[in-house]
């Protein structure tokens, strides 16, 4: 049965070793635990750590003039961001991200936020996390380019 839990300041590099694949450095991570405006939740199943997922309640400026005019188009500029999901891929379909969703969602409520945003990569490769977030209330609300031309979704959802 997985569990999930919020992880603790010392954990940054045993999250990595377990879970390679996430994009986040170690010092990235240790930043997030490090500060009171940040979240990551862990799934666990027994002591293996299997799916992270963490988040920001300012997640602006995001770096991208555009995404952050996208942002304050549809007055989200000062509102909480889904950072990055990631699950193990024998994990996946199993209602891991769902419930991530749901606790950075719960988190960011709690903290007096009323949207939360994400951006993900339109490469074909992730056009599935596109249709998961849609699915999970999430609306595009604008594309933009980062500086190795690579195309994102800014996608945003009411709380």
């Amino acid at each position: 049965m997985v569990k999930y839990v919020r992880a603790v300041k010392d954990q940054a590099s045993t999250i990595k070793q377990n879970l390679p694949f996430l994009c986040p450095n170690v010092d990235y991570l240790q930043k997030m635990l490090a500060d009171s405006k940040a979240v990551v939740f862990l799934a666990k199943d027994k002591d293996v750590i299997v799916g992270v997922a963490g988040g920001w309640l300012n997640g602006t400026p995001s770096g991208y003039d555009a995404e952050d005019e996208f942002l304050k188009e549809h007055v989200a500029y000062n509102e909480a961001h889904l950072d990055w999901i990631a699950v193990k891929e024998e994990y996946r379909v199993k209602g891991i991200g769902s419930i991530f969703i749901e606790k950075i969602c719960g988190w960011a409520r709690e903290q007096g936020k009323k949207k939360i945003w994400v951006e993900v990569s339109r490469k074909k490769s992730d056009l599935e996390a596109v249709s998961f977030y849609k699915n999970h209330g999430f609306k595009e609300i604008g594309t933009f380019r980062d500086q190795n031309g690579e195309e994102y979704a800014t996608m945003l959802k009411q709380l």
